[in-house]
């Protein structure tokens, strides 16, 4: 498979492809879920570098069982879980289930703010702090689809596969957590950037 085919190829056609020993078909997949894996476990652990250790352990897990897989079709969702797992896991080993104020990663600017000016500068991060308080305050359900969603850049359809849920689901749940996180945002005066 060239790398085009590659990117258009099914989940399952490069499940196949990778048991037939294109370890490129295993980059592509890689490539499309990560940074859902890295939402997945930073939910569960909050430290961003413990997360990607974990996804990293998930893919290896992922990898070596894959000729397991019952169920070519339903390989995001097996991805999710054993994400899932592996979080949890790690975080009953390490007993450290402290909060990390830490999880400015998830809502990371992509350049310098377009201002230089001081309170401009204040205005943008407060912003940014109501709107993360804001969605790590939502019931874990709508945290889920939203941050897969905006923040790991994954279609909706790919999210139901993932989850293991109907696509009406995900796109109910992720109108609720818009109106959710609109109403709890103005609530606290910040319906103008909304």
């Amino acid at each position: 498979m060239s790398a085009d085919e590659l990117k258009d190829a099914e989940d399952a056609e490069l499940i196949i492809a990778v048991l037939a020993g294109n370890l490129k078909a295993f980059d592509e997949l890689v490539l499309r879920y990560q940074r859902a894996m890295l939402t997945v476990a930073q939910n569960v652990v909050r430290n961003p570098t413990e997360a990607e250790d974990i996804v990293q352990d998930a893919f290896l897990l992922a990898f070596e069982a894959l000729p397991q897989l019952d169920n070519l079709n339903r390989f995001g969702s097996w991805l999710y879980s054993i994400t899932r797992n592996r979080a949890l896991r790690f975080m009953k080993r390490s007993s450290r289930f402290q909060f990390h104020e830490d999880i400015d990663a998830e809502l990371q600017v992509e350049a310098e703010p377009a201002s230089s000016d001081p309170a401009q500068i204040l205005v943008q991060e407060s912003t940014h702090e109501a709107v993360r308080d804001g969605i790590n305050s939502l019931p874990t359900e709508f945290q889920e689809v939203i941050k897969l969603y905006y923040w790991a850049d994954m279609p909706q359809k790919r999210i139901a596969e993932f989850l293991s849920l109907p696509l009406t689901t995900v796109k109910w749940r992720l109108h609720k957590a818009k109106e959710l996180l609109k109403s709890l945002l103005e609530k606290q005066g910040y319906g103008e950037i909304l």
